[in-house]
């Protein structure tokens, strides 16, 4: 194939250290073993398979010394996948967290021989097309040497902390050549704006002798006013030495900044200079980008293709409204901050706001939901609700026209782009194009991870997944971000065992469309973790009785649990006094509500100890038009009959609020039920951190997010959702031990209280916009040439690709 790049990857890579200190006896080990799978007759195993074929061929070596067994068990611990090759097996291993090396092992080998990525794609590819068709040239797609000298993490454990790595970075270049750096400060402070108007420096400050000797005489005029003096009464004589607005509200506080930025100046303190950029009131106005699904805020939870990310970014919207507000007011600033969050259009509504085009968010000053619609080619409005997998031939319409509509309503451009989703990310690319403005990425979820063998077997579900666009989307999007925020480490770096979600799209073939020799690279210090919050206003304690109300609380009680269903509610209740193992959540094959279903029928001990509670946005599938969900339904229908659920089973369909969604969860905690998050994956777990915050103890996936929120034995349990006699005994112990579920519920209650606001979530955000915006500034990276190259695989394979879809390809 031909790479895309001037620089392709090394063609020979390192074998890994485990890999190489092998002894002899451990090779000829390692070589019985791939005999033993080759004896399978399986020629592709992943992760999970592969440990278990060794677990059992180590149970068939009992000769076998421990330093061997323990060589052989650290080998292959991580190994992602192993295919078979002729006489030959190819294995792709993790000897740590963001690290991937291919050996080949064959029979007459002495050693395991390294092979570069290439060649293990194109035999990868071999396997799925033939050899004739994998030789074929085609597109290598390779981001490595973009990303050559902005700064990597090596440590495993600092991997989603970007902001913490660049500012030691920075330091350390202020250490090497400080006049680079300090030249580059004082330019970064001369251009900024806010409204047309200068802030922080004006024309007066011109060089850094000016700086130095203009912050030296601005501090000595301080010391005549009182610390209390307000920005007001010191402006004019600040101006006079070059100093605008920006640096604070009363002297004392503009003394202190001006004495953290001699500080930055003088000295390479990492802390100094990350502080000193936090508190400059660079963004006051936002713009987050989310176009999928229905976005509104009441009624849309639940429909399809929408549930916490609609939660998610109204609150993160809020959040960073009050944070800005907050920050404006601190340095001296009389502005207001702004939000707007742009969505799509959808005329027909049904019955919810998603067809008005303005709409002001719920407990904001100035914060506002914009829409603009799909179009087709001859430019006509869309009218319905597109799947997720259905939407990429619209999306650069649709930036095209939302660029008009963002710059009337903010009255000028953003200061910092926020992107959710792919889809929202891949428009905020083109915003961020054309608008020059920093780029924040949020990943929420990439679908790779999602489903089994979607980039190997892409062709195949193409027509109803769309696999080819998403993943090419994935990588330009991500790619072009300025920074990209995840919730959980899982998200980004994954776990000693399995890879993170990023990490997934590092390297990977889609046979006959492309080969990614590096994609997303997760080492990278563009990659943050900022765990979102839960709202206190409607998410706190069940004990807290004056906060709750009644009415709601009666009605949510006889509707969910009460003895016969009602409405739009399945299943009656033979003792509705039971306590309650309660999930809530999309019907995506991924939440696992099927599987919950499943593991509450197959015990017995459940079943008599308590009900069980689902709430998701439809019972029937007629009420349907997404397959994903028709199935899910047809699947819990089918459990229901098989275990005989009836007179323990409430299924209900609804879209709650939030004033409802908090009071379900506090009337759960009243009858000292449980919370149950069995998601075969979990990007992070919004409904986890809520159900916590109202006391009620949770019961999650093992997988992704969810088992970085919970602390095992202190605010919850984690359990595989896939060992049903594991995950029923946790339930059960939580049901049954009344210790248990106190030490739960409360310690749920601190750990959200300690880790999981809103406010600690905008104050982080708020200050990385700061700080890589100043790495725009630098261009620490050739970003035009990394520019050029997403074009290029925008327009040769994306755009491409979408015109083919609309002409029925």
């Amino acid at each position: 194939m031909n790479s895309v790049t001037s620089e392709p990857l090394a063609s020979v890579q390192a074998a890994p250290p485990a890999a190489g200190s092998l002894m002899s006896t451990q090779v000829q080990t390692v070589k019985r073993f791939c005999t033993a799978l080759k004896a399978l007759g399986t020629r592709f195993l992943l992760s999970d398979q592969v440990q278990k074929r060794l677990d059992e061929f180590l149970a068939t070596e009992p000769t076998l010394d421990e330093k061997t067994r323990r060589a052989v068990r650290k080998l292959f611990r991580g190994c992602s996948e192993i295919l078979l090759e002729g006489d030959a097996a190819y294995a792709v291993l993790r000897p740590d967290v963001g690290q991937k090396h291919i050996v080949r092992v064959h029979p007459a080998a002495d050693t395991l021989e390294a092979v570069d990525r290439g060649q293990y794609l194109q035999i990868k590819d071999a396997y799925i097309q033939g050899h004739e068709e994998a030789a074929k040239s085609g597109l290598v797609i390779d981001f490595a040497p973009f990303f050559r000298d902005y700064p990597k993490i090596r440590e495993p454990r600092e991997m989603g902390e970007g902001i913490s790595f660049l500012n030691r970075h920075l330091s350390a270049q202020l250490y090497q050549n400080p006049e680079v750096f300090r030249r580059a400060l004082l330019e970064f402070l001369r251009y900024r704006k806010l409204e047309g108007s200068s802030i922080l420096l004006n024309e007066r400050v011109s060089s850094l002798r000016g700086l130095t000797a203009g912050i030296e005489a601005a501090r000595s005029l301080l010391e005549d006013y009182e610390a209390g003096a307000p920005y007001d009464a010191i402006a004019h004589d600040l101006q006079a030495h070059g100093f605008e607005p920006g640096w604070g509200c009363t002297a004392a506080d503009v003394g202190d900044s001006l004495t953290l930025l001699s500080q930055v100046l003088e000295s390479s303190d990492p802390a100094r200079f990350e502080r000193l950029l936090a508190r400059l009131p660079l963004t006051h106005k936002i713009v987050m980008v989310s176009p999928h699904g229905w976005f509104a805020q009441d009624g849309v939870l639940g429909k399809p293709d929408t549930g916490g990310q609609v939660t998610y970014v109204l609150d993160q919207a809020r959040a960073l409204e009050r944070q800005m507000r907050a920050q404006l007011l601190a340095s001296g600033i009389l502005a207001k901050p702004k939000v707007v969050v742009l969505t799509r259009l959808i005329p027909h509504a049904e019955g919810t706001t998603c067809n008005v085009p303005r709409e002001k968010i719920f407990g904001t000053e100035d914060s506002w939901i914009i829409r603009a619609p799909f179009r087709d080619a001859r430019g006509e409005i869309i009218n319905e609700w597109l799947s997720r997998f259905q939407i990429w031939p619209f999306l650069e319409q649709f930036a095209e026209e939302s660029q008009q509509l963002v710059v009337r309503e903010l009255l000028g451009r953003p200061d910092l782009l926020i992107g959710h989703y792919t889809d929202g990310n891949l428009v905020a690319h083109r915003l961020a194009e054309i608008l020059g403005v920093t780029h924040c990425a949020c990943v929420h979820a990439l679908e790779k991870t999602k489903y089994l063998l979607s980039d190997m077997y892409w062709s195949d579900m193409e027509h109803d997944y769309r696999f080819s666009l998403q993943f090419t989307a994935d990588l330009i999007a991500y790619n072009s971000a300025d920074f990209i925020l995840s919730s959980s480490y899982r998200e980004v770096g994954g776990t000693a065992t399995e890879m993170g979600m990023l990490e997934a799209y590092e390297m990977f073939s889609m046979p006959g469309l492309y080969r990614v020799e590096t994609g997303l690279m997760p080492r990278l210090a563009r990659h943050n973790i900022v765990p979102p919050g839960a709202s206190e206003e409607y998410f706190f304690p069940y004990t807290e009785e004056p906060r709750r109300v009644d009415a709601v609380r009666r009605a949510l009680s006889e509707r969910f649990l009460g003895r016969e269903p009602t409405g739009d509610c399945v299943g009656h209740l033979v003792d509705p006094d039971l306590p309650v193992i309660f999930a809530m959540a999309r019907l995506d094959k991924i939440k696992n509500l099927a599987g919950l279903v499943e593991i509450y029928g197959r015990s017995e001990a459940l079943r008599a100890r308590a009900n069980l509670l689902l709430v998701t946005a439809v019972v029937d599938a007629a009420q349907s038009v997404d397959q994903e969900e028709i199935d899910q339904v047809n699947r819990i229908n089918e459990l229901r009959q098989e275990r005989n659920l009836d007179g323990h089973f409430r299924w209900c369909a609804a879209r709650l609020d939030k004033v409802e969604t908090g009071e379900v969860y506090r009337i759960v905690a009243d009858r000292r039920g449980v919370f149950a998050q069995p998601a075969f994956m979990e990007t992070f777990g919004l409904t986890v951190i809520e159900a916590m915050a109202c006391g009620l103890p949770v019961v999650v996936t093992c997988y992704g997010g969810p088992s970085e929120i919970v602390v095992p034995g202190r605010s919850g349990a984690t359990q595989d959702p896939n060992d049903h006699a594991a995950f029923a005994q946790s339930l059960q112990a939580v049901l049954e031990d009344a210790a248990l579920w106190a030490r739960y519920s409360l310690g749920g209650v601190e750990r959200v209280r300690e880790s999981f606001t809103w406010g600690r979530h905008a104050e982080r955000v708020l200050r990385m916009a700061n700080v890589y915006t100043y790495w725009n500034h630098v261009d620490v990276m050739n970003r035009q040439a990394l520019d050029r190259y997403l074009h290029t695989l925008y327009h040769t394979v994306y755009r491409p690709r979408t015109q083919s879809m609309l002409a029925g390809g």
